[in-house]
């Protein structure tokens, strides 16, 4: 059978060999209308190839100029001043770096020696060299003028900026990273302090600085933090000096939103820390030694809401004063938890401030019992201590006539209640729950005088702890007789040496305790 002919009449084919393959290819005889197609292909895969084999920029790439430019128009939006010495050579080198932002009635002012800004693939690589003098001034009609002045170590602060060229990340870097105070200039008088920061092995990224909508995120650790300030008093002697160190330090903080709207959200970690407070003068000595396996501090803050939390485990402390005679005293704990959340704006309805406080295998060394337990007669058992309340608030604002156009909001409390009460100590527990409400006073004002409402105790270990009491001579058998008349007025005994009581505050003043009236 023939084979159809996929050319028109009359055309010619020949063939060549390009990188292998064998290609056919249209003589001159081909009609005009096949010629302007395989013109065509050809046209379109050269302009592919080269397409593919220039190396074109991406459009979003960072230069140091352009990242320069666009801390400049950013500064000048939010109404602050940026200014630099600009040198142009391997790369962007800022010279005498100046920020400047209005602060209330005042201006604060940040000034660098230098920072290089030099291009590093897509993105730019901010180098500010060890070794140059930061200054910070603030300035206030009050206060005059401030001015302390740092001097950075030897090693180097790195960000490499990244991504999007309008919205950058920054990632930090710094093997060794010191800050010493050079000088402390308040209001033309020269402070006698010295202070100093030395962090190591920081990591980590800081993203939306560029503003717009995006939060501002800061994701930071570090090996080790350790600081040291002192400050000292030529006139009287005095002087105050604390030294502070943690290992893996861990930062979280994201801000977000602006205006009525904005947040704050925090948190800091870290363990291994230790710290030494020393206050000294003409009147003693007093100095704290702490030390805590881990640590961590979390907030929470808004327009309307302040949450404030802090946990510390393995914590343990000295305290050494002059002014004690018995020597130094230590004080110890498994763990401590405090949580706190309050209103800090006025609004239409009452709100809740809330605490939680835990603290958990409390000791005290023998210096601490000697002081009303010398004979031993108390059980050095660890204590325990459980607290959680809440309160309802309403927060007043404050008349700018009466109080100022500066004045807080005043915080009136409306009720109160106590969801769990509980300590153990020295082998007796007391535990309890109660609410109240604060009637309206004088002036609108709650009179926290003459609460109404009712709390329930219980309590064990009583009677025991009192005869240990009189046993080791803390109490004398008729001060003994007294404590248990007047638990017997206050309390009801249950099974053993366990005790209930049941208190009432009503309208008026009127107070009850276990049905009896007592005002």
């Amino acid at each position: 059978m023939p084979r159809p002919s996929a050319l028109p009449s009359g055309c010619r084919i020949r063939q060549f060999h390009a990188n292998g393959a064998t290609v056919a290819q249209h003589g001159r005889a081909c009609n005009a209308p096949a010629r302007k197609d395989a013109e065509m292909i050809i046209a379109r895969s050269l302009l592919l190839t080269t397409a593919l084999a220039l190396p074109l920029p991406a459009a979003a790439d960072l230069t140091p100029e352009g990242l320069w430019q666009d801390w400049q128009d950013r500064a000048a939006d939010a109404g602050r001043d940026l200014t630099a010495e600009v040198e142009q050579g391997a790369a962007l080198t800022l010279r005498g770096l100046t920020l400047s932002r209005p602060v209330g009635d005042g201006l604060l002012t940040a000034r660098f020696e230098r920072m290089d800004l030099a291009q590093d693939g897509p993105g730019v690589r901010l180098t500010l060299p060890g070794g140059q003098q930061v200054t910070l001034t603030a300035t206030t009609e009050t206060e005059g003028t401030n001015v302390a002045t740092f001097r950075l170590g030897d090693g180097a602060l790195t960000a490499m900026a990244t991504g999007d060229a309008a919205a950058p990340d920054y990632a930090l870097s710094a093997p060794a990273l010191s800050a010493t105070l050079v000088s402390l200039v308040q209001d033309g008088t020269e402070v006698d302090a010295d202070m100093r920061a030395d962090l190591t092995g920081l990591a980590g990224t800081l993203s939306g600085l560029s503003g717009g909508s995006a939060p501002l995120v800061a994701d930071l650790t570090a090996d080790a933090l350790a600081t040291e300030v002192s400050v000292r008093d030529p006139a009287t002697g005095s002087e105050v000096r604390n030294t502070a160190s943690q290992q893996d330090v861990a930062l979280r903080a994201d801000l977000s939103g602006a205006g009525g709207g904005w947040s704050l959200v925090g948190r800091l970690e870290s363990r291994d820390g230790s710290s030494v407070s020393l206050q000294q003068g003409p009147d003693g000595m007093l100095e704290t030694d702490s030390r805590q396996d881990t640590s961590r501090i979390a907030l929470t803050l808004t327009d309307l809401r302040a949450d404030y939390s802090a946990a510390l485990t393995g914590f343990a402390t000295t305290v050494t004063s002059s002014m004690m005679p018995m020597g130094p005293v230590s004080l110890a704990m498994a763990a401590a938890d405090l949580t706190l959340s309050v209103p800090t704006a006025p609004t239409a309805e009452l709100q809740t401030a809330r605490i939680a406080l835990d603290l958990t295998d409390a000791t005290a060394d023998e210096a601490v019992w000697q002081m009303f337990d010398p004979n031993g007669a108390f059980p050095r058992d660890p204590a325990q201590l459980r607290l959680v309340a809440e309160a309802d608030i309403d927060m007043v604002a404050p008349n700018p006539a009466l109080a100022g156009p500066d004045a807080e909001p005043a915080a009136a409390p409306r009720a109160l209640r106590i969801d769990t009460f509980s300590l153990d100590l020295a082998g007796a527990s007391l535990s309890g729950e109660g609410a109240f409400r604060f009637p309206e006073g004088p002036g609108g004002v709650p009179d926290l005088a003459q609460p109404v409402g009712e709390a329930s105790l219980r309590a064990s270990g009583l009677s025991g702890l009192m005869q240990q009491a009189m046993t080791g001579g803390i109490m004398s058998a008729e001060q003994m007789m007294g404590a248990q008349m007047m638990l017997g007025m206050f309390a009801v005994q249950g099974e053993g040496d366990s005790f209930t009581s049941r208190i009432e505050a009503r309208e008026g003043g009127a107070l009850f305790v276990n049905g009896n009236q007592l005002r």
